[in-house]
């Protein structure tokens, strides 16, 4: 614990202040998992932030924030809750992301689940292990419709 301490007084103070706010994102976003139903999850944050260019800086800076938040904050290495946060933390500076689900056969019987975010070509949280996973269908005929029929606890947690 001091050493995390240590390493955390040792940042600069932009990357501190993000480190913190990616902390907060990621307590909300937990929160949200459990209390808020996919089908609104998945939905975009905000209307009009589809034509922003997506920010290689801001991106990799959150991406970096949101996955050392993961390890820190209990439950939080939760492939959606990371994904949730990431995409709130990007809304906040104007840039758009997209939450994809993937879905792959891990037994005969079973489904397992992954989530990602997206920001143009750029996977912000998730990265690697979505590789494994199809990606799920978005927009109106996809799992924004409502026909995503699995819990948010199900997703794995790479």
């Amino acid at each position: 614990m001091q050493s995390r301490l240590l390493k955390f007084v040792k940042l600069p103070a932009a990357d501190r202040w993000l480190l913190a706010s990616a902390i907060v994102s990621v307590v909300k976003a937990r929160a949200t998992v459990m209390f808020v139903p996919v089908r609104t999850i998945l939905q975009p944050l905000a209307r009009g932030l589809e034509g922003v260019a997506a920010d290689s800086v801001a991106a990799a800076k959150i991406s970096w924030a949101v996955e050392t938040a993961g390890r820190i904050v209990p439950t939080g290495e939760n492939c959606l809750v990371k994904a949730i946060a990431g995409r709130e933390m990007l809304a906040r500076r104007g840039v758009s992301s997209e939450i994809r689900i993937g879905v792959a056969k891990s037994s005969p019987d079973t489904l397992s689940s992954h989530a990602w975010l997206e920001c143009g070509d750029r996977i912000v949280t998730g990265e690697g292990a979505h590789r494994g996973y199809l990606a799920m269908p978005v927009g109106e005929r996809g799992a924004e419709s409502g026909r995503l029929a699995t819990t948010p606890s199900s997703f794995d947690n790479p």
